[in-house]
This record gives C-alpha cells, sequence and structure tokens, in this order.
C-alpha cells in the first residue's frame, strides 16, 4: 500500500497515470467511500450533508473515493471515538465543493501549509520511514489527495472547523444534468 501511494503520487504529478474522466453522482462516490472505512467506535458519527440528489461531477470515481477513504480515515484517527465527522457535498458555481470536517483538537495554524507536502506528518518534522511503520503516518495520504485533486482540474484545502477541529474541502468540476424527451 505504501509503495503504490508513493508510485500513484509520482505518476501524477509527472502527468502519467491516465485519469478516466466520466460523469458521476456524487452522492454514489461518497457512498462507496464509506463502505471501506472503518469507524473506531460506534459512538463515532459520520453524516452525509447533500442538499441536491442528483449533483453530478466530472471524476475518476476510483480516485475520488481513495481521496474520501483518505480524508475520512484522518478524521477518525485524528479524533476522540464520540466525535461528529461530517461529509458535505454542493454545487458552488461551474464546481462541486465536497468537504469533510470532524470537531477534533485541529490542525496547529503552523502546520496547515504543510500538510499537502509528501512525508510531511505534522509535529514539525519529516516523516522517518524506518521508525513509522505501524506507528504514525508516512506523510503520504495528504499529498496524494492533492495530485489527485490538481489532476481533476480541482483544489484542494484545509481550515478550521468551528468552534473546534479541520475542514477539508476539495473541488471537481461540474456536471449538467441532460434529459432526453
Amino acid at each position: 500500500n505504501l509503495v503504490e501511494n508513493l508510485l500513484s503520487v509520482t505518476r501524477l504529478e509527472e502527468g502519467r497515470m491516465n485519469i478516466n474522466l466520466t460523469t458521476e453522482l456524487v452522492g454514489d462516490v461518497i457512498d462507496e467511500a464509506l463502505k471501506h472505512v472503518h469507524v473506531k467506535s460506534e459512538k463515532q458519527k459520520i453524516t452525509v450533508i447533500q442538499p441536491d440528489d442528483l449533483l453530478l461531477a466530472q471524476m475518476d470515481a476510483r480516485l475520488i473515493v481513495q481521496v474520501l477513504i483518505n480524508l475520512l480515515d484522518n478524521a477518525i484517527k485524528y479524533t476522540p471515538s464520540d466525535s461528529q465527522i461530517t461529509i458535505t457535498a454542493k454545487r458552488n458555481g461551474s464546481m462541486v465543493c465536497i468537504s469533510v470536517a470532524d470537531n477534533g483538537l485541529g490542525i496547529p495554524d503552523e502546520q496547515k501549509s504543510r500538510v499537502f507536502d509528501m512525508f510531511y506528518t505534522g509535529a514539525n518534522r519529516i516523516s522517518d520511514c524506518r521508525r513509522s511503520i505501524g506507528r504514525r503516518s508516512l506523510g503520504l495520504g495528504l499529498a496524494l489527495c492533492k495530485s489527485i485533486i490538481n489532476a481533476h482540474g480541482g483544489e484542494i484545502s484545509v481550515a478550521d472547523n468551528q468552534p473546534s477541529g479541520t475542514i477539508f474541502r476539495f473541488t471537481l468540476p461540474a456536471e449538467e444534468v441532460t434529459l432526453h424527451a
């Protein structure tokens, strides 16, 4: 998994990964990601807010599922077991905005600019791969998310949730529903 993530980031950054863009229902992609996420306990609650049931976006669904899994896994890993995690998906002009918000401790301001850097694991230090395996993050998940979203022509960002916690947001090109009579 580590090697595959590293190779994926490298291929995406170099433009060598084939992205299979199709029009997808955002709700279906979120549902698929949720099937692969393991909640720490029954107390941890994940809620999906999507006002528009027919929200469509251009994406490689397999890659966007991976982005959502990474963001959800981080939210679960870095919040207490009784936390609330909320996935919100809505249209914003020509883009679809998807966010994963938690009510944990949050990320210090001085670390926000580096969270998408490869091998950055917080606490102001670069990951030491020999000590990291099995103990803490290798700092590849968010770098992979950023590469995937950039390859889709979108943006990914991190912000504070209020009153506490973190929100990761990313955008994808929206797609219109076309009905043929």
